[in-house]
């Protein structure tokens, strides 16, 4: 894993497309992906961006990029507040296309310190995704932005189980350990949302939205063929992943059939449509 620095005169990028109806901005704090051999590595849509790879294989490099905190005061002060003197909304989506919370956050710290400038220049609403559970590390940040604006908190469990058969790459972190983390965040008072995406396969439906349920005020469930950005999945098409499903007998999950099927699972457990959202839809909505 090659890892450096690369420098950043912006920061916030202008949504459109899947994220446009919900959010002004997305914000990625890195570029390339330290978990890019690993399970969510295999289906990302990020490892199709030539920008982001510029000739390099997925999950070889990351880019650590520098001055993101001065990035974000400069252009928050002439978003929020324009010359014609009227705030403008700042909803941010944090990340769309990289981890804001890899191994490497550790000691790089980037996304700390830009959340730390955030309790000063706070937006309006501030969505963090991540498929890790170290964004509990920041908690004491994350409770005092809490208090400044509308937050929430997305961690990706995509399946119960622990490892799916070989060839599947193994998952970086487990299930258990990001369903502490949602645990640990929503008893601080903050709010959290699980996203079950894109689904895979899962051992006991029912008890795994009864385990999200317990740890989330909202769940998001997508799969491939609706959540890729691409007409009919075929992002994901180009990976190894529908192969894979076929392989190990879990082709049913290739199906939006069986994925509607767990969508009815987990409104059955919620027990209120509005705590589950499908796809695009659940990740624009706000039900704060």
């Amino acid at each position: 894993m090659k890892v450096q620095d690369i420098p950043s005169r912006t920061i916030l990028n202008p949504t459109g497309g899947f994220l446009g109806e919900g959010f002004t901005h997305t914000i990625n704090l890195y570029r390339g992906c330290a978990l890019g051999n690993s399970l969510c590595g295999l289906y990302c849509y990020a490892q199709w961006n030539p920008y982001h790879l510029q000739g390099r294989q997925w999950g070889s490099f990351l880019d650590v990029k520098e001055g993101v905190v001065e990035a974000y005061r400069m252009q928050y002060d002439r978003l929020k507040y324009p010359r014609s003197g009227e705030a403008k909304p700042l909803n941010i989506f944090m990340s769309s296309v990289t981890e804001p919370y890899p191994p490497q956050e550790h000691t790089t710290r980037r996304t700390r310190h830009l959340l730390e400038e955030m309790i000063t220049r706070p937006p309006d609403l501030l969505v963090i995704q991540t498929h890790t559970p170290l964004v509990i590390d920041d908690l004491p940040v994350l409770q005092k932005l809490h208090e400044r604006c509308q937050l929430r908190i997305h961690i990706t469990i995509e399946t119960d189980r622990s490892a799916l058969p070989q060839p599947f790459p193994r998952q970086a972190y487990s299930p258990e350990s990001r369903m502490h983390a949602l645990q640990t965040l929503r008893a601080a008072g903050l709010h959290t949302v699980a996203t079950v995406s894109p689904l895979l396969p899962l051992h006991d439906p029912w008890q795994f939205a009864k385990d999200l349920e317990a740890s989330s005020h909202r769940v998001i469930l997508d799969h491939y063929l609706l959540g890729d950005g691409s007409p009919e999945g075929k992002r994901t098409q180009r990976t190894t992943l529908p192969q894979l499903l076929e392989n190990t007998g879990f082709a049913e999950w290739k199906t939006l059939e069986k994925f509607y099927e767990i969508v009815g699972i987990f409104k059955k457990v919620f027990c209120d449509a509005d705590r589950v959202g499908v796809s695009r839809e659940g990740f624009n909505a706000d039900h704060m």
